[in-house]
């Protein structure tokens, strides 16, 4: 687990984006202490296979990553014993949208994707995973009122970063790995991983043109963009928001709007990275640097229980900035 928890973690942290952006005088790609990185994959995977907790069932589902009944289970029994936590029910939810025959018991018992809608009533994603469920039995009337419903809600909210504190919740408990500078790193990277569905069923289910797609949905649809691109709780979301509106749109002037919205999503999102890649590239200074970066990434965990990724990107940005490491 070690090494795909160091790929999560440069991914997290940005080097994708680094290296493919054209950046000048960004931050270097960091010298990864591996050997820490390996205590703490191997402190995780000891404590979840010991741990009967909410939190350690969650990461159970999270690294079935080639079993999607483990998945189930893990989700399920998470939500079972925390069911008023919505990263639990929300990845419950995801997990039950790969289509199995027969349908996992859990998913066809529990149907975590009807309750998520009602338990979190506010939330255009579950109802758009309702849509796509629509979709997927031939139901494009049901499908069209999902749409529809999911337009007129407030909120796109998939609870993804709530993974990173949930992780570091566990590993936390574990006295060998707590104080590591690098664990709350790890925490978010692997959090990080969790599927967010919804995003790519909403750009399926609306883009201009996709298949079974029509005109009788071209206002839900750009009103269900318009909504993502505004208050998504992921980068992510706000970007294919934005392509979605783009492609309902047949208006030069709209377009150059979208356009120049979606440059300074991009660039938010750009600037976190960089941010975060700067802390990680304080692991390998002196003391102090890391101290100061564990302190970082702890604030920053605890910013993601509460707060969505631009909001939480914010405050990441602003400690590196008072810290000068961008």
């Amino acid at each position: 687990m070690a090494r795909p928890l160091i790929v999560a973690l440069l991914l997290v942290g940005g080097l994708a984006q680094a290296q493919t952006a054209v950046v000048q005088d960004g931050p270097r790609p960091p010298s990864l202490p591996e050997a820490a990185f390996e205590r703490i994959a191997e402190a995780l995977r000891d404590r979840v296979a010991r741990s009967d907790s909410a939190d350690a069932h969650f990461v159970r589902g999270l690294q079935a990553t080639m079993d999607p009944g483990a998945r189930v289970a893990g989700y399920a029994e998470a939500w079972r014993q925390k069911p008023a936590e919505l990263l639990f029910l929300a990845s419950f939810a995801d997990a039950c949208m790969v289509r199995a025959i027969p349908a996992w018991s859990e998913c066809a018992s529990t149907d975590p994707v009807s309750r998520w809608a009602a338990r979190d009533a506010g939330n255009a994603v579950p109802r758009v995973l309702l849509a796509e469920r629509a979709r997927q039995r031939g139901d494009l009337p049901g499908m069209r009122e999902q749409i529809a419903f999911a337009a007129d809600l407030g909120r796109f909210d998939s609870y993804e970063l709530r993974g990173g504190p949930a992780i570091w919740r566990v590993l936390g408990a574990v006295p060998a790995v707590a104080g590591e500078p690098e664990t709350p790193f790890a925490a978010t990277a692997l959090g990080a991983m969790r599927s967010d569905i919804a995003t790519t069923e909403a750009a399926l289910l609306c883009q201009n043109g996709a298949p079974g797609v029509g005109p009788e949905v071209t206002a839900s649809c750009r009103k269900l963009a318009r909504a993502m691109a505004d208050r998504a709780d992921t980068y992510a979301a706000r970007l294919v928001g934005l392509g979605i509106a783009w492609s309902w749109s047949a208006d030069d002037a709209e377009r150059r709007r979208l356009a120049a919205e979606r440059d300074r999503v991009a660039a938010a999102s750009l600037e976190c990275a960089n941010a975060r890649l700067a802390w990680i590239e304080s692991l390998n200074r002196d003391a102090a640097s890391r101290d100061a970066a564990r302190r970082a990434e702890a604030g920053a965990l605890d910013d993601a229980a509460t707060l969505d990724e631009p909001a939480a990107c914010t405050r990441l940005v602003a400690r590196a900035k008072a810290a000068r490491l961008i």
